[in-house]
């Protein structure tokens, strides 16, 4: 008999979050998976957007090869699902009701869709914990369990009972002390014996060296006295005009008096940089297959984490011609060449591709615009400088080049490397998500 799988997305998660300096939050059910499975330190996300990057973990291809992206998965491009289902897995998924989740889970065998809108009156994990656990019990072997959870994407609503310091010195990390607490309650479901479990994210965030959400702004008495009356597509427009006015004059109040690093924390993914805020997410391997106690600090790719599984679960078949590679060699203490990892820049408009792409190696990122090779050229020296505060480009044009060489050669034959083209009515609904979400 295979494994059961769970396969457990967090979104926003960062790695230096649950390990390392940088963490304050109170993880002892994470610790736990950590001591008794394996971790990758250095797993980095495809991009800073969620279509982008969970696209390139299901195909194992990064999105100029396959076309998926949040406004966009095609069901006829080689996926992870389909060999699973071809193993004789059961399907399941517990998800945001946004519509890239709806749309990559419609050949499951059972889903659940929790509402993500109205996030003020939404419980979270309190609300639907127990659903997860009661879904565990009764799902049929071998069975794949997709979870994707919201509760770390601002705005936070924090249980009272972790409201303190002893939890984390940010809302974020509170938060993320929360989750695990329910992380605890689903291992104690799990027969680690016959199930796989990965812990990982889509991609990592800021993480605002202030609380106050500025992008929150007053709604006029106008608009709430004749909100029947005046047209969304007015009154959306207007507010959306108000609320970066609103941003724009806070972060030039801020320039002045916080640290360009501080500062930083501050901008929207999906823009002109790709820190490793952004891009350096956890993984967490448990259970079957899983050698325990041992933390892999050699770069891997989010690309990577399927063939794992693949292998591990033993799937009897699995796809071919993919990017992605199987990292069990490092599991074993066997030896296991670096690949420079592919990362880009999502986008919010479903007609415009991110600016930036580049490439990362655990020496070095380079970074430039997606249209123009010359253009906005950045090199950051990750072992001397892994904050990543100068740009060392213009000092050193023999590794742009060598790095800029790299990348064509990774982006070769990149047929898919254009703007999927959808209905206005569709575009317009994912704009309206994106918006919830904090990308608009």
């Amino acid at each position: 008999m295979k494994p059961n799988i769970i396969f457990l997305t967090i979104d926003s998660l960062r790695s230096d979050k649950i390990f390392g300096k940088n963490k304050s939050s109170s993880t002892p059910n994470i610790n736990k998976l950590i001591s008794n499975g394996s971790y990758f330190t250095q797993t980095i996300s495809t991009a800073d957007q969620t279509g982008l990057s969970l696209g390139s973990v299901f195909t194992s291809l990064y999105p100029f090869k396959s076309g998926i992206s949040y406004f966009n998965f095609d069901h006829n491009i080689p996926n992870f699902f389909n060999i699973m289902k071809k193993n004789n897995y059961e399907l399941n998924s517990f998800l945001p009701d946004l519509s890239f989740f709806k749309t990559i889970s419609k050949n499951f065998d059972k889903n659940e869709y929790y509402t993500y809108d109205k996030r003020e009156n939404w419980l979270q994990l309190v609300g639907f914990g127990d659903k997860i656990i009661q879904k565990i019990n009764d799902m049929n072997p071998p069975w794949f369990y997709f979870i994707h959870l919201m509760d770390l994407h601002p705005p936070f609503s924090i249980p009272t009972e972790f409201d303190k310091e002893k939890y984390g010195k940010t809302n974020y990390e509170k938060m993320l002390s929360f989750i695990d607490s329910w992380i605890g309650k689903f291992l104690e479901k799990i027969d680690s014996k016959n199930t796989i479990l990965v812990l990982t994210a889509d991609h990592g965030d800021y993480i605002s060296v202030i609380e106050n959400d500025m992008n929150k702004v007053n709604v006029p008495k106008f608009f709430k006295k004749n909100k029947t009356l005046i047209p969304a597509k007015i009154s959306d427009k207007i507010l959306s005009t108000l609320q970066k006015q609103k941003k724009s004059s806070e972060l030039k109040k801020l320039k002045t008096s916080v640290s360009p690093e501080d500062f930083r924390t501050l901008q929207n993914r999906c823009d002109d940089f790709l820190f490793d805020e952004l891009l350096r997410i956890p993984l967490i391997l448990f259970g079957y297959n899983v050698p325990s106690n041992l933390i892999i600090n050699q770069q891997v790719r989010q690309i990577d984490i399927f063939p794992t599984l693949s292998d591990l679960a033993g799937f009897s078949t699995t796809l071919e011609n993919i990017t992605g590679k199987s990292l069990t060699p490092l599991l074993n203490n066997q030896t296991f060449s670096e690949e420079p990892a592919y990362v880009e820049a999502g986008s919010s408009n479903s007609k415009i591709l991110g600016k930036v792409i580049g490439i990362r190696t655990s020496e070095y990122k380079y970074l430039r615009s997606r249209t123009e090779k010359t253009k906005n050229i950045i090199l950051y020296d990750l072992k001397n400088d892994p904050n990543e505060t100068k740009n060392i480009a213009s000092l050193n044009p023999q590794i742009v080049e060598q790095m800029e060489i790299t990348l064509q050669k990774i982006r070769e034959n990149s047929h898919n490397d254009d703007s999927v083209t959808i209905s206005d009515e569709h575009s317009k609904e994912i704009e309206d998500e994106l918006k919830k979400l904090g990308y608009i």
